[in-house]
This record gives C-alpha cells, sequence and structure tokens, in this order.
C-alpha cells in the first residue's frame, strides 16, 4: 500500500512527456524502427531534389512525406508565397511529379527560409513512389521517422491547447490561495495610463488583510497577477495603510485563475533565443530572454529599443542547448502582451523542431528545465531497495524488510523493466550528489486511470535538496507523466490511513473539494492473504453455497449494484463499467508488452440465485512491493451475502494458485468478512482509496506545492 512512510518518502518514473498531440512525440524521439514506412522523414544529404517550375536551380529536400516537402533555400530568390506551382522531385534517376503545391513560408533562420511546399490532390501513383522512396531511405540509413504533425496548419494545433479560466469568491479559498502565493513576486498594473506598473512580494496573509512589502507609492485600486505554480491569479485590491517598506491591503473578495498547462515551468537560469525579425531582415539578430517554457512553447520577453512581434509571426529561433550546441525551433507568435506604458513585451511562441536532431536536443533542455532534480525511465535497482529500507517503506501496514525478500528479484528485474514501457509503467527518481533522495513509482492499471503508489524518501539527507522539494519535485513529475498520456482520465492512490503526509495531501484535499465531485477518498481494510498449498476444492465448493464463474446475467447484476451503491468515480476509474469490465484493450496492452494482467469473476449462489461476488485481479509480479494489483474485492449481492465470503476467498485462493500466485491483497470495502478456511490472512491496517479526475489535478498541485513551500527562517 502506498503511505508516507513516517521516516520518509519515495516512487517510481517512465516515459518521457509528451506535448498532447503536438509534433514533439516521444515515440519519434528514442531510436526507434517503424515496422511501416513512416508519414514523414527528416532527410540526411542531399538524396532528394525539388524543382519548382519557373524557377532554374534546384533544391535538395529536408522533409519529406505524402502531405508535402520542405526545403531550405537562399535569400536570393523571391517566392510567390501563397499561391500554388508545379513541383518535380527527383531520387537518383526517378521523378516523381508533376505535383501541384502550395508554397508556404514556414519561418526565417538565420541561414536562410524554410519553405513548405504543401502537396494539393496527390495522385495515388505519385504518393505510393513517395512513400517507396522514404521506404529505401529509411533502410539506407539516409532518412529518420520525423512528426506528420509537422504538416498540419497552426491553427489546428492551437485549437488542442486549453485554457481554463475560474473565478473564487470563496473568502476560504481566496485566503488559501494567497497563503501559498507569500513570498511570490507580482505585478500592480494601476489604473492611470501614465503610472508605471509596479513590483509586489505578497508577504502576509491576516484574516481580512494582506500585507505587501518592498514597494513604495501604490494606495489607488489597482489589478494585481501573480503566478503560482501552473496557474496565474488576477484579482484587484487597493492600498489601505501605507508604512516605511510595507502597505496593507484588504482580502480580496474575488480572483480570477487563470490555469497554465501543468508542464510549463519558469526558467530559472539564463537563456536567450535568437531569430531574425521577419520585418526587419536588415537589422543584426534579435535576441530576447526566455522566461518559460513547456514542450510545445516559450515566452519571450523583449526589452526596450527591440522590433515588436505580433500575433502569427512566423520565427526560425535559435536556442543553446547546453551543450554547446544549438537549437533550431519553428515558431508562431501567438500572443502579445504590452507592460502599459513599458517599452517591453512579452510574446508567446508555439514551437516545433525544425529537424530531428532539435527534437532530441529541445525534449532534453526542456526537461531539465521543468526536472532539474527529477530522472525518469532510469534504473538504479540496488540503490532503490536500499531507499526503500532507510525510508521505512517496509515498515508500512505492520510488515517487516524480511517479508519483502521473496519478491525483491522480481522488484528489481520490473524497476529494469519500466523503462521499456513507459506507457504502462514509470519510476520517477530524485537525485542529488549523494544519490537517490525520493522516489515515486506510477502505473496504468486500467484504461483510463493511472495509479501512483511506493511512495518513499530518505529521512536524513547531507545535500542540500529538501525533504520539501523532494517531494514537490517527485509529486509533480509524476501527475505531469499522467497528464501526458491523452487517455488519461483519472489517478488513484491506495494511501494509508493514518499517515501525517497522506493526511495534509490527499484526505485534507478530497474534505475541501468534496462538493466538486471531482475527487473522493474511499475507506478500506487491505488484508494479505497468503493461500495454502494446495487449496483443497471442498474447502469452497461445498453447501450453502455453490462456487462458479459469473455468467453474462449475474455480471450485469453486480454492475447494476455496484452502480447504485457506488460513487461514480469509483465504478469509472476502476473500470467497473459494462463496457470495460472485462479490462479487454488494457489487458491486450499490458500482455503486448510481456507483462501479465488479467480480471476474473467468481459469484456464490445459494439456492441458484447470486448472493455474493469476488472480482479477482492478476498483474505482473514485481510492479507493486505489496503486490496491489494481485487483489480480490468481495461484493454481497443480497442482504446477508457477505456470508458467502469466506467461500468467495478460498476460491479466489485457487484461482491465484492457477496463476502462480501464493499471496495476494484483500480490499474490504464493504460487508463482513468471517474467514474459516486454511489461508493466512495478514492485517495491513485501515487505508483510503484517493481518486481525483485529471480536470482537477491543476488545482492539487498547487495544494501540493503549498505543502511544499520551504520553511520561513524564524525571526
Amino acid at each position: 500500500m502506498t503511505g508516507v512512510p513516517k521516516r520518509g518518502f519515495a516512487d517510481d518514473e517512465g516515459w518521457a512527456p509528451r506535448a498532447g498531440g503536438l509534433p514533439l512525440e516521444p515515440l519519434l524521439l528514442g531510436d526507434y524502427e517503424p515496422a511501416e514506412v513512416p508519414h514523414a522523414c527528416w532527410l540526411e544529404g542531399d538524396t532528394v531534389w525539388a524543382r519548382i517550375d519557373g524557377f532554374d536551380p534546384g533544391y535538395p529536400v529536408v522533409l519529406l512525406g505524402s502531405m508535402g516537402a520542405w526545403i531550405e533555400p537562399d535569400y536570393h530568390t523571391s517566392f510567390p508565397f501563397g499561391s500554388v506551382v508545379t513541383v518535380r522531385l527527383y531520387w537518383r534517376e526517378v521523378e516523381i511529379g508533376p505535383l501541384p503545391a502550395l508554397l508556404a513560408l514556414q519561418s526565417m533562420g538565420l541561414r536562410g527560409p524554410l519553405v513548405a511546399l504543401a502537396f494539393q490532390d496527390v495522385p495515388p501513383r505519385a504518393g505510393g513512389r513517395i512513400r517507396d522512396v522514404l521506404r529505401a531511405l529509411v533502410d539506407a540509413g539516409a532518412a529518420k521517422a520525423a512528426a506528420a504533425s509537422l504538416f498540419r496548419p497552426c491553427a489546428a494545433e492551437a485549437a488542442q491547447v486549453r485554457e481554463v479560466r475560474e473565478v473564487i469568491d470563496d473568502p476560504r479559498r481566496v485566503r488559501d490561495i494567497l497563503s501559498f502565493l507569500l513570498r511570490k513576486k507580482g505585478v500592480v498594473r494601476r489604473a492611470a495610463e501614465s503610472a508605471p506598473p509596479l513590483c509586489v512580494m505578497l508577504s502576509e496573509v491576516g484574516v481580512g488583510t494582506v500585507r505587501w512589502f518592498g514597494i513604495e507609492g501604490w494606495n489607488e485600486a489597482a489589478a494585481v497577477e501573480i503566478a503560482g505554480h501552473n496557474s496565474v491569479f488576477r484579482f484587484s485590491t487597493r492600498a489601505e495603510q501605507v508604512r516605511p517598506g510595507e502597505i496593507v491591503s484588504p482580502l480580496p473578495e474575488r480572483m480570477e485563475r487563470l490555469r497554465k498547462s501543468l508542464q510549463q515551468r519558469g526558467v530559472e537560469v539564463e537563456l536567450t533565443a535568437r531569430f531574425l525579425h521577419p520585418h526587419w531582415l536588415h537589422l543584426p539578430p534579435v535576441e530576447a530572454e526566455v522566461v518559460d517554457v513547456s514542450f510545445s512553447g516559450l515566452r519571450l520577453a523583449l526589452g526596450p529599443g527591440q522590433p515588436p512581434l505580433q500575433p502569427r509571426l512566423k520565427l526560425a529561433l535559435e536556442l543553446p542547448d547546453g551543450d554547446d550546441g544549438v537549437i533550431h525551433l519553428q515558431g508562431e507568435v501567438r500572443s502579445v502582451s504590452h507592460v502599459d506604458d513599458a517599452p517591453a513585451q512579452l510574446c508567446s511562441v508555439h514551437v516545433v523542431a525544425s529537424r530531428r536532431e532539435d527534437e532530441r536536443r529541445w525534449l532534453r533542455l526542456v526537461s531539465r528545465i521543468l526536472h532539474a532534480t527529477t530522472y525518469g525511465g532510469t534504473v538504479w535497482q540496488a540503490e532503490l531497495w536500499e531507499l526503500f529500507n532507510l525510508s521505512g517503506y517496509f515498515n508500512l501496514s505492520g510488515r517487516r524488510p524480511e517479508h519483502f525478500e521473496s519478491i525483491k528479484p522480481s522488484f528489481l528485474t520490473m524497476a529494469q523493466r519500466a523503462a521499456e514501457v513507459p506507457h504502462l509503467l514509470y519510476n520517477v527518481a530524485c537525485l542529488s550528489e549523494h544519490g537517490i533522495e525520493g522516489n515515486f513509482s506510477i502505473m496504468k492499471p486500467y484504461q483510463s486511470t493511472w495509479m501512483l503508489h511506493q511512495l518513499a524518501k530518505k529521512p536524513r539527507s547531507t545535500s542540500n535538496l529538501s525533504s520539501r522539494q523532494v517531494l514537490r519535485d517527485i509529486f509533480t513529475r509524476c501527475f505531469e507523466h499522467a497528464q501526458a498520456d491523452p487517455e488519461c482520465r483519472w489517478v488513484i492512490i491506495y494511501a494509508e490511513a493514518h499517515v501525517p503526509w497522506s493526511e495534509r495531501s490527499f484526505f485534507e484535499f478530497a474534505r475541501q473539494h468534496e462538493r466538486t465531485g471531482q475527487v473522493l477518498s474511499l475507506p478500506f481494510r487491505l488484508l494479505g492473504v497468503d493461500a495454502p498449498d494446495p487449496v483443497r476444492e471442498a474447502a469452497w465448493s461445498g453447501a450453502p453455497f455453490e462456487i462458479g464463474e459469473a455468467t453474462a446475467q449475474e455480471q450485469s447484476e453486480l454492475l447494476e449494484h455496484l452502480q447504485q451503491t457506488s460513487p461514480r468515480m469509483y465504478t469509472e476509474a476502476l473500470d467497473l463499467v459494462p463496457d470495460r469490465f472485462a479490462m479487454g484493450p488494457c489487458i491486450e496492452r499490458w500482455r503486448s508488452a510481456g507483462l501479465e494482467r488479467d480480471r476474473a469473476l467468481l459469484v456464490a449462489r445459494q439456492d441458484g440465485e447470486p448472493v455474493a461476488a469476488a472480482v479477482l485481479e492478476l498483474g505482473e509480479l514485481g510492479t507493486n512491493l505489496f503486490r496491489l494489483l494481485d487483489s480480490v474485492r468481495l461484493v454481497p449481492l443480497r442482504p446477508g451475502g457477505d456470508a458467502a465470503f469466506s467461500a468467495l476467498l478460498d476460491a479466489a485462493c485457487a484461482w491465484f494458485q492457477r496463476h502462480d500466485r501464493t499471496s495476494f491483497v484483500h480490499f474490504g470495502e464493504r460487508g463482513h468478512l468471517t474467514y474459516t478456511g486454511q489461508a493466512s490472512l495478514n492485517d495491513l491496517g485501515e487505508g483510503r482509496l484517493w481518486i481525483i479526475a485529471m480536470d482537477l489535478v491543476p488545482e492539487f498541485m498547487e495544494h501540493i506545492y503549498r505543502l511544499t513551500m520551504p520553511k520561513q527562517p524564524h525571526r
């Protein structure tokens, strides 16, 4: 069971974050050998040439797909952008065309423009020949798979960017939000047009007042903006008391919250982007400070004297990759904000990598910025086991370290394999110069649900990373990994009920936001079951109950009963609904990765009528140290149906033994279990199943951010 040990914490990680359908897809960033010809490829060398009717020279193709091609000419040629031209492609002695193509300027780089030829109505024969060329080039090692979405219109990509606005007028929530914004810098935008904006810092939040320091000259009503972990908060207030170096204002009556992408972070190191301004090509390259980044975009700060940018302007950007290399990005300005009278601009730019090698470099750079202390998909088996020992994880739920020795080989094997299947298993480790400081794991046991587990942290460390920072960083990376999965709708965790960290982080948040219907915390009793060897069939098939596999009608009755007696979030997150109960796609996904996953349903009948059911689940051994994927849930279907629980538990022992399991867990969520069979039961204590909808995750991360704020020095 996952619970933060009283002496420390940790968990696990996996695949690289995706940009939610944007071009930077992790599949294209690894050493991926496609089974089929890619939709588009970056070409190496002058292997394919394009000739445009009416233009004398030919141009080497840098990106080719059945939907178009990119060329990189120089600035000496003037192209009729926006018009349709006739193009012919040449590879060795093969000519493909003529092809009608729309000419579009992708960007203007320091070396030359990048020009897109978007094919119009490609004949099937020509499309087949382009795929044949790509296949031959891939086989020869002269082409690498690229994101086909590089050819999509920017407007289509923009539609995938979501912003969530929320108005908050509950005084308690307003005060709570301001509390975790303490010592955060904000901007005061005053009403007078001639008044420049002021920089403020929040110093104290009282019952009805807010204190600010480090400012002068603010006494009228003004709008304030402060950025949190993944949201920007805006509200209006006025200074009521002005003291030397300090101002007191009333608590805002309401505030607006604009949720940014969870995978967006401020840049705390010096990072500068260079580009040629498309309207001022005679000027030297513009150098702009990068103030925050995500996998799909960045924000630039342009200073006084620099040429302004406008929305929809296309840029060719160059950034240092931190390893003496340069990253080339194609960007489109999405929004520009002017700071009142100040001659500065903040510009949000949507970006994609220019070439395949830039895809890798950009992903690596953003990962370093987003996750400076955590690593995903890398394995430190011996160190990980030692961390669980030091953190007290092996003492959770009344267990002892020696109990886990039998599962250790399987666990270490799975820790190694997790790096190969990040779409199912992911381990996040927080590292310092002294080794692993903390660990958090996440897996996908159901179709649209990720499960957090195995949280551990060193109780004491000589590194410069605080315990709070370790927790914040591993929580952030695990949730961002789940958010990168477009299927994800829920995140769950089985947490020990009486661990202080679980109470402050998970359970308190669930109580505060219960009214939203997007988070809940359900109690259960966890039992460890050691099956006897062998299980005697007579122990569970005798009167008064007949035990057998459920019929379709009995399965429908169980699911209807669960729908009537359980919260909707519970049945949806655990796939206890008719269209997903068999877990077909989920099981196939695990088995295709060489991992076990299964579900079965047994019923106890009395006089031919089902009175109770057992939902059995199986997972790959070693995925969780407490065997949470090898589980049984017992459900009474009639009053008094829990009298059949003992027989059902014996039947479960036989089912798990047929799957080479000697131990499993029972989630005691309903009914009363009075066991009289041969299995050995171990009470592992009270727990709570915590479920959150993905729409509420940004708010939960703000909650974690507040809990893990650095401690303020004593005055």
